[in-house]
């Protein structure tokens, strides 16, 4: 008498299925983190961007204040959520501004130097 076993069905298929699966779940995976990064890079370069133009802002209002009156002076200035911190040195017929802006964890300083007649003598970013 001949004994035949059976052997069970679908242990291909069902091997091809998780192989497959496994395969989709990496690509779907690589995809995601991806695009994480990608929208985490944009919002830091937003947020740069933003404490750029507020440091700008601030060089603009010690330049404003240098115009009304040559002397030092320290404060800041507020520009919706971003702020900036301008510090104005003067000594003699020169004077120093620097300003920092700050845009949520991002800044940017910027320091230039000008003459009695507010013409740029140096630009610095940082």
């Amino acid at each position: 008498m001949i004994n035949y076993q059976k052997k069970p069905n679908g242990y291909i298929a069902l091997t091809s299925l998780l192989i497959i699966a496994t395969a989709a779940l990496t690509i779907g995976l690589a995809v995601s983190l991806n695009s994480i990064d990608s929208i985490q890079s944009s919002y830091g370069h937003s947020q740069s961007a933003r404490a750029e133009a507020a440091a700008n802002a601030g060089i603009e209002e010690g330049l404003q204040k240098l115009r009304k009156n040559w002397s030092s002076y320290s404060g800041s200035l507020s520009i919706n959520d971003d702020s900036c911190t301008i510090n104005i040195v003067t000594s003699g017929s020169t004077a120093s501004i620097e300003a920092v802006g700050k845009a949520d964890e991002y800044f940017q300083k910027i320091l230039i130097h000008v003459d009695s007649q507010l013409s740029i003598l140096n630009w610095q970013e940082e």
